[in-house]
């Protein structure tokens, strides 16, 4: 069985990949880490990319989160400040 989630792109990520969101469809029992590397195979802008922070449904998550049919990631490129 598989699971749909929708993934939304912002700032710097937007740009680079020149998408907002796509939906991606992963295999029964896929965590974001699962996620993250179907992402960067499908995407090579991606693969360098570290640091990326991930919400699930609104709310930050590790790697380890896993993730059900409908859920909304949103990728969010690190932040930085001084």
């Amino acid at each position: 069985m598989k699971v749909r989630v929708r993934v939304l792109y912002f700032a710097r990520l937007r740009a680079l990949l020149g998408v907002g969101e796509e939906v991606v469809e992963l295999p029964e029992g896929a965590l974001v880490s699962t996620l993250l590397e179907a992402l960067k195979s499908r995407h090579e802008a991606l693969r360098g990319a570290e640091g990326i922070m991930v919400a699930v449904n609104a709310e930050y998550a590790s790697a380890e989160r896993g993730l059900r049919e409908g859920d909304v990631v949103a990728l969010l490129p690190p932040v930085s400040g001084g």
